[in-house]
């Protein structure tokens, strides 16, 4: 099925009444609402940037996690981006960087975050566009250059060799990453999580066409987005209400649907699985996890059984969960990610 083929009747009926349903009730869209007497570190571990006026955080501001570990949020300039994103646990530990997909931010990692932070230093920005990172329509929504410009991020944090995990569309952003020149041979191991590899995307493939129109931004700024997709076929196992109102939230940053709706206007399913055979995969010579959800329909198990065969490095992991697995079983999400990543450690106390 060609991604430009009609999307499912059921998606398209979704988002018309999503779009048509915001028309009629009050906008969720907001400029962030500041913290409450926030608590700041003291610690000056990065130099504050440009403060974007759609911001709900300050720099360095502590926000506690479950199980009381303490995350930070930082806005720092690098490569002309204004960057939010958010840290935890010891900087002089092996680090961990997550990127998000779509509908998501930084909180979509809220449980892993809390896990790693235990045994790594974890950082997660909400990448460009989304949440409290940079939303200019002017600037570049391509991946080489989005990816670039994250290298260029992690050059100014300090941030030698590290660890890598790509949730969908974080994926796609990750996959990149690895074929910067400035990346070679600095990450360590890469965690892979529900995006497609070396097959298409099977039915029912979203509709990233109709992302990049007018119907796209006005669906992404409607009140049933994200929502109806957090709580719709994709998910086999559902996702805690507070959770799910923070998600709502931090999607909802003015200007995200604009800037978001500018990803789709350069790619697509077939345009990325060009880009991973022909390019992508041979940068894939670290130990790689492909973490999959068992129950999204659009990516089906079967899909990956010879990805080792184009990453001999990889192997595929699966979770009782629907897409948004990290969110519906965070803790067999963290168990599956934290032994992957630990392996080598297991292996020489062994």
């Amino acid at each position: 099925m060609s991604e430009h083929a009609t999307p499912p009747l059921y998606l398209v009926k979704k988002m018309v009444e999503a779009v048509v349903g915001s028309a009629f009730a009050k906008s969720a869209i907001h400029r962030g609402i500041p913290t409450p007497n926030p608590v700041v570190t003291p610690e000056h571990r990065y130099p504050p940037g440009p403060r974007p006026s759609v911001a709900a955080n300050q720099h360095g501001e502590v926000e506690v996690l479950p199980g009381g570990v303490e995350a930070i949020h930082w806005f720092v300039e690098a490569s002309g981006v204004n960057w939010h994103f958010v840290t935890a646990g010891d900087p002089t530990r092996a680090c961990v960087v997550l990127l998000h997909g779509l509908p998501e931010s930084w909180y979509a990692w809220h449980r892993q975050i809390a896990a790693l932070s235990k045994h790594f230093y974890v950082v997660a920005p909400d990448t460009k566009g989304y949440g409290q990172t940079d939303k200019r329509l002017e600037l570049d929504y391509r991946h080489e250059t989005m990816a670039q410009e994250l290298a260029d991020l992690i050059d100014k944090l300090g941030i030698e060799r590290f660890n890598l995990a790509g949730h969908d569309r974080g994926a796609v952003l990750a996959d990149h990453l690895l074929a910067v020149q400035s990346m070679k041979g600095r990450v360590l191991r890469y965690v892979r999580m529900q995006q497609t590899a070396v097959e298409p995307h099977s039915p029912p493939v979203p509709p990233h066409h109709l992302f990049a129109t007018r119907f796209g931004r006005m669906a992404f700024r409607s009140n049933l987005v994200p929502r109806l997709v957090f709580t719709g076929d994709y998910v086999k196992h559902p996702i805690d209400e507070d959770v799910l109102q923070r998600l709502e939230y931090e999607f909802k940053f003015e200007g995200t649907a604009e800037a978001v709706s500018k990803y789709f206007e350069t790619t697509s399913f077939e345009v990325e699985l060009h880009d991973r055979h022909k390019r992508l995969f041979k940068y894939m010579t670290m130990p790689v996890l492909f973490l999959q959800g068992t129950d999204d329909p659009g990516q089906r198990p079967s899909e990956y059984e010879r990805v080792s065969d184009t990453v001999p490095t990889g192997r595929v992991q699966f979770i009782d969960a629907g897409h948004f697995f990290h969110l519906e079983r965070p803790e067999a999400t963290n168990a599956a990610i934290l032994d992957f990543l630990q392996e080598d450690e297991t292996a020489s106390s062994s």
